[in-house]
């Protein structure tokens, strides 16, 4: 009864303390300098224990085990010694951030939460969906060189292929594709191979080749808003916040090709996925129109099931 007396103190003279100051545990430079899904770690801290003692619904405890967010060394008020010269470590393991502060060489205070988009970001998922748009339009500019991988093996049609990673079917991949030209390698973009164009063409391989992309995008409450977004535009979004691009042919159609992408972010626990019409002549036609069926931020452990549900008609994709 004592010990639980003393914590009930402790988180009083915090919720004090986090009333009238700010928590800063990063300096602006720290978050300047970490890749973007990094940057919302730090500020999801900084955010979330800053407003957690205005919890006036439940408990703090209440709350903090509703969000899965523990200290498995120190307590709350520990953050108030932080200090953005003290050594600290962002690790994602498996589904969840452990970050952990050092004093001296001992941990100090150690967080895990969970790799989840609406926690991490403070919004639920139709006020993400809201501004997905506004996310895309305001991306930075990427850098366009392209390098090819060191992975590359040839396949059977003289086609060198990147050995990658799969997710949920054997073609969906984040494999790209190149020509050998005496010993230099160049992404495949011509029309004798459209399927593997597309997948470059998506992974960001064909700088010189920008198309318009007729998005209609799905948002809370079973309903859909349209616009138009540029090739670039997307793939910009997609390298700012590291997603990883997974390719795959729904359906070879006459008119072109039916396109699954999924852009995954094992950082913020959500994919991005999209049915992408490519027109038959995209190679030579810039003026080509990509119509696309987009449905963001999913749950990566939903995507199976969604998927499903919205292809049932595309006979040809199986899932193993």
């Amino acid at each position: 009864m004592l010990k639980r007396s003393v914590h009930i103190i402790l988180l009083t003279i915090w919720c004090a303390s986090a009333s009238s100051q700010g928590l800063k545990l990063f300096s602006p430079e720290m978050k300047e300098a970490v890749p973007r899904t990094n940057a919302v770690v730090m500020d999801f801290l900084e955010r979330y224990f800053r407003e957690l003692p205005s919890t006036k619904q439940t408990s703090i405890e209440t709350k903090m085990a509703d969000d899965k967010v523990y200290f498995r060394k120190g307590k709350p008020s520990d953050l108030y010694q932080v200090c953005d010269t003290m050594p600290f470590s962002i690790n994602l393991l498996d589904h969840y951030y452990e970050v952990t502060w050092m004093k001296g060489e001992k941990p100090f205070v150690t967080i895990v939460f969970p790799a989840q988009y609406d926690l991490l970001l403070g919004l639920e998922k139709d006020k993400a969906s809201q501004r997905f748009k506004d996310a895309v339009l305001s991306a930075s500019p990427r850098s366009e060189s392209v390098t090819s991988p060191s992975n590359l093996v040839q396949t059977t049609d003289s086609i060198y292929q990147s050995k990658g990673d799969t997710l949920e079917l054997a073609s969906l991949s984040d494999a790209l594709y190149f020509n050998k030209v005496r010993e230099s390698y160049h992404p495949v973009f011509d029309n004798s191979h459209l399927a593997y164009s597309a997948a470059n063409l998506f992974h960001g391989l064909i700088p010189h080749a920008d198309y318009r992309m007729y998005v209609e995008q799905a948002v809370y409450g079973m309903t859909t808003i349209s616009y138009t977004i540029t090739l670039s535009q997307w793939l910009n979004y997609c390298a700012e916040w590291g997603l990883k691009m997974f390719f795959a042919v729904e359906e070879e159609r006459e008119d072109g090709i039916l396109a699954l992408i999924i852009a995954q972010s094992k950082e913020l626990g959500y994919h991005h996925l999209l049915s992408v019409v490519i027109p038959d002549k995209f190679i030579d036609d810039q003026n080509a129109v990509l119509k696309v069926r987009l449905t963001p931020y999913i749950p990566i452990h939903n995507v199976k099931d969604l998927y499903k549900q919205q292809s049932s008609n595309h006979k040809k994709v199986k899932w193993q």
